[in-house]
């Protein structure tokens, strides 16, 4: 049964064949009527229950694998039933029995095929050839000394059965490949998510930094877009390992990448840069803004104690945002230099130097003296 990351495809091929089956039943209904009692009790039936069926597929209230075991279930009855009928005579045989039996065998193929969809390839597979052969057990014997016997259909039995062993071996092969290749795409998917994302906080590792880092970096330059980063920094981190233990120490770092991730917007990235040190690309950010998104962080972890680890902790945060001469060098540097100013005038606060400084400027600049370029001091 395919996965539901990948049952929008199924979900609408369940409910064309739900309401296809519905409207020719009912046009069925209407032209020709309940004639015998196989169609009195089949009609309403189908209509009542795929009407409610594609009521739960379009709801999103209905199982996809209820639904599929419904339509197998309930094709390979009424195609089966229709064939008992006729040959225990129960009901009335129609007088072009040839034409009719030759465009149930045709339904017959679909069903084969509907199986492989609704209990995937290797459940699909036993229950096609379980109904593969049923029916051609049957229709050699009734072409042997049944209803078929006098029909012209008999002599295409030899040729039917071919049809469909390879209508069955086509379908099989078909779903095999697919699965295998959506089982290829989902262990590139999860080794790419192992390579870029940091194994203990889940976020992105520095390789994934960096390489985001220059395309963003390019991007901003590329269409004069703002662009902003947020080096964060842990307060006193070692001692909260000496003291606790390093399992507390890691419980500290999830529960912080958590207060940030509440913290920062939908199109940031949050990235371990090393050991405590988080680093925050936001896009289409000024400086303004970009100091008023470290201070939601800064404020989002020092707000309470963290219940996890049992600490209160606290972060020192550097912004610097991009200028147009800027390379990621130039830039890292600044927010660095940002950082650190900001744990040398006490921790806990964040620091920003405007854009108009440089990385050349920075070291003849009252920052590079101790006194930040820009400061938002923190909140009691």
């Amino acid at each position: 049964m395919l996965d539901e990351a990948d049952s929008r495809p199924v979900r609408w091929t369940y409910l064309v064949a739900l309401l296809g089956v519905m409207l020719a039943t009912g046009v069925l209904w209407a032209v020709v009527g309940a004639t015998d009692a196989f169609r009195r009790v089949v009609f309403p039936t189908i209509i009542v229950v795929n009407g409610a069926l594609a009521v739960g597929v379009i709801t999103r209230r209905m199982p996809l694998r209820v639904v599929g075991t419904w339509l197998v279930g309930a094709m390979a009855a009424l195609l089966f039933g229709r064939l008992i009928s006729w040959e225990a005579e129960l009901v009335t045989r129609p007088e072009s029995l040839d034409g009719s039996v030759i465009v149930i065998l045709g339904w017959f193929g679909i069903l084969f095929a509907l199986t492989f969809l609704a209990f995937g390839t290797r459940r699909g597979l036993q229950v096609s050839l379980a109904g593969f052969v049923l029916l051609h057990l049957g229709l050699a014997a009734s072409s042997s000394r049944g209803m078929l016997a006098e029909t012209e259909v008999s002599e295409l039995l030899a040729f039917i059965p071919v049809g469909h062993a390879i209508l069955i071996t086509i379908v099989w092969v078909l779903t095999r490949n697919t699965e295998q290749l959506a089982a290829a795409r989902a262990t590139t998917e999860l080794l790419a998510l192992q390579v870029s994302t940091d194994a203990l906080t889940g976020v992105a590792n520095r390789r994934r930094l960096d390489d985001e880092l220059g395309r963003l970096v390019a991007q901003a330059r590329r269409y004069d877009q703002p662009f902003s980063v947020v080096l964060l920094d842990l307060d006193c981190f070692k001692d909260i390992n000496d003291t606790y233990g390093h399992e507390v120490g890691d419980r500290v770092l999830v529960e912080t990448v958590d207060r940030l991730q509440a913290a920062i917007r939908e199109a940031d990235l949050l990235g371990r840069w090393g050991g405590e040190e988080f680093l925050l690309l936001a896009p289409h950010t000024d400086h303004q803004a970009a100091c008023a998104l470290a201070e939601r962080c800064r404020s989002a972890i020092a707000s309470s104690p963290m219940p996890q680890a049992g600490v209160t902790v606290t972060a020192s945060l550097g912004v610097a945002s991009l200028r147009p001469d800027d390379d990621v060098r130039a830039l890292l540097r600044r927010a660095d230099l940002a950082m650190y100013t900001a744990k040398s005038d006490g921790r806990d606060r964040v620091v920003g130097i405007p854009d108009f400084i440089g990385p050349d400027e920075a070291e003849t600049s009252d920052l590079a003296n101790g006194t930040p370029g820009q400061a938002w001091p923190k909140h009691p």
